[in-house]
């Protein structure tokens, strides 16, 4: 019984914990949707400004998908000699906060910190991108995973059986 109620209260605070707004702020007033990108223009009334418009939008927009791919490739197979040369690195960004997910990073290539320094403009880029457009999440924490050497590679592995680094 009373891990019944244990359990009941555990998840009344963490549903109270994911809701909008700001602790203390008036649970009475209207939640507004979060601004447009742009001002809508109609094309068939105003075809230039549309275009000029959507050009913005797109300069305005940092292509993640690249930024990605340039990680990825710098990661590599991140094959290292020893498990202490394997990272474990948040990648990106929940929109409630953390990383969205892990990617598993070697340090025998001497190039950790430019990668590092990548990784960090990618997740501070994809976190802006969340707020710009307004992105939410289900506000799940995303666990860290163990590292293992696997074949001279380092590779994730969900659980703690052995430490992360």
């Amino acid at each position: 019984m009373r891990t019944k109620v244990l359990i009941v209260i555990m998840t009344a605070l963490t549903l109270a914990a994911c809701q909008q707004g700001q602790a203390g702020s008036d649970t009475t007033a209207e939640r507004l949707p979060p601004k447009p990108l742009i001002e809508p223009i109609d094309p068939s009334k105003d075809p230039v400004s549309a275009v000029k418009a959507r050009k913005q939008q797109m300069a305005d927009e940092v292509n993640l998908s690249a930024m990605r791919a340039e990680i990825m490739a710098r990661v590599g197979d991140a094959k290292a000699d020893n498990v202490e040369q394997c990272r474990v690195v948040g990648f990106g960004s929940k929109p409630c906060g953390g990383p969205a997910s892990y990617i598993a990073v070697s340090t025998k290539g001497g190039n950790e910190t430019e990668i590092m320094a990548l990784i960090a403009r990618y997740n501070s880029a994809a976190k802006a991108e969340n707020e710009r457009i307004g992105l939410m999440s289900d506000c799940a924490v995303v666990p860290k995973p163990a590292v293992v050497l696997q074949n001279g590679v380092c590779t994730l592995k969900e659980g703690g059986e052995t430490s992360a680094y």
